[in-house]
């Protein structure tokens, strides 16, 4: 049986995609770039103690945070698959659920602060210095746990809508909110590296409520609360958080990567620590801006998947995936080329900027090899096909960590970035040979 032809409304072509990507590429580099700049008004202090601190806080959160991360991945996927088949119950019902979620895990670490950031700091192990710089940071920014954590879903349930550029003008609010109150917070009132976890501590509340407030234009009140009565149903939850396990094993492994990553360079020193802090800052930006067409993907790919076409399906993975393709190149091409002007705007300890260029080369192959892997995931997420995902970061793990311990033994920081590029490339393998699977899971119509 051969697929009929796509419909015309399922398909968006690449100029299309192409303005679709861009508002997500724009809001996707507005969390890393609150972590760049949270880096560089700490840079001004002069000490690269209190960036390796910022990196050892940021890595915690970043675990802690991508254990949720189940709000934001499936949370698109469901939206835009209801969206592909008209269900406008269900569009709310599937922002409603993982809303209530993240304000249930916000409180919930509010209430377990103390445990995780005691056992966290241990475990990650920084050099004496850094330790209680770290803690000054964690226990202020915890603070932004119940706004961080709905904003992962609010902003999903904007971007299953097709909604790139509402999510965009959002989160560049949000970032130019945090750089206003970073500086004024570090540098203006001299709170130190406590000033820039509440800089974001306040943005992402301030944004949390401006969504909120879109959100009730969209869609007004009396429906959702109508909805609020359906929202706990049993099945329905049975389905997010069997979604949420497959996610939350990927998303652990995947943080556990980088925070054995940070733990390798805290064993070689404070300055190769913030070395890998700096740079680590910079491939997150680039890892965001890698995702525009994986989202794109996602969304029109679930799209044709709540719509039951298979050949709709195929080609929007066929437009997005060269598109991906060349907007990596993009990227490397730019990181060889931002070095001389991005380090300087980092810290102005002359150190700390050689250390960061000699492992540069690392952070330019990086775009060229992730994104096989960043594209896949944003495929798979929006078929909520969260089993492949989890399985293929399990295999890949398997291969990351003896690479990692083996490399970084025989080779020091060079080695553990070169365990990192064997992680993504696995990760892209793993999910390139899932592919055929999942095509022929759709209805050839």
């Amino acid at each position: 049986m051969t697929a009929t032809p796509p419909r015309p409304d399922l398909t968006p072509g690449y100029p299309a995609l192409i303005r679709f990507a861009i508002p997500v590429a724009l809001a996707g580099m507005a969390t890393p770039l609150m972590g760049l700049v949270d880096t560089a008004v700490l840079g001004r202090l002069g000490d690269p103690a209190v960036i390796a601190a910022a990196g050892i806080g940021g890595t915690i959160f970043t675990v802690i945070y991508w254990c949720f991360s189940f709000l934001r991945f499936t949370t698109t996927g469901l939206v835009a698959q209801a969206a592909g088949s008209m269900n406008d119950a269900e569009i709310v019902l599937a922002g409603l659920r993982p809303m209530l979620a993240a304000l249930a895990g916000g409180v919930l670490l509010w209430l377990l602060q103390w445990p995780i950031g005691l056992v966290a700091i241990k475990l990650l192990s920084p050099p004496a210095e850094v330790v209680p710089l770290a803690e000054q940071y964690f226990y202020a920014r915890i603070w932004s746990a119940p706004f961080t954590l709905l904003g992962y879903a609010q902003f999903a349930w904007l971007m299953g809508l097709g909604r790139s550029r509402t999510v965009m003008a959002l989160q560049l609010a949000m970032n130019a909110l945090n750089a206003l109150l970073s500086a004024l917070f570090v540098l203006g009132l001299g709170w130190g590296i406590a000033g820039a976890a509440w800089a974001t501590v306040t943005s992402e509340a301030a944004i949390s409520i401006a969504t909120t407030a879109v959100m009730l234009r969209l869609i007004p009140l009396p429906r959702w609360q109508r909805a609020l009565a359906q929202a706990f149903a049993g099945h329905a939850w049975r389905r997010l958080f069997s979604a949420n396990v497959d996610i939350m094993v990927r998303t652990l492994l995947l943080t556990g990567a980088f925070a054995l990553m940070t733990e390798r360079g805290a064993q070689m020193g404070t300055l190769e620590l913030a070395a890998n802090q700096i740079l680590l800052q910079l491939f997150m930006l680039c890892a965001n801006l890698l995702d525009s067409f994986a989202v794109a993907a996602e969304v029109h790919g679930a799209r044709a998947i709540g719509a039951g076409s298979r050949a709709a399906l195929i080609v929007n993975v066929r437009r997005a995936a060269w598109l991906s393709l060349a907007w990596s190149g993009v990227l490397a091409a730019l990181l060889a080329l931002v070095a001389p002007f991005f380090l300087p705007t980092m810290s102005t300890d002359v150190g700390l900027q050689r250390e960061a260029l000699r492992f540069w080369p690392w952070l330019v192959a990086l775009p060229l090899v992730c994104i096989w892997a960043f594209f896949w995931d944003g495929v798979f997420m929006g078929a909520v096909a969260t089993r492949t995902i989890r399985n293929a970061m399990i295999a890949s793990f398997a291969v990351y960590v003896p690479a990692l311990f083996g490399l970084s033994a025989a080779f020091g920081n060079h080695g553990v970035w070169a365990a990192m590029l064997v992680l993504m490339a696995m990760r892209s393998l793993m999910l390139t040979l899932a592919w055929p699977r999942l095509r022929d899971t759709v209805p050839a119509r």
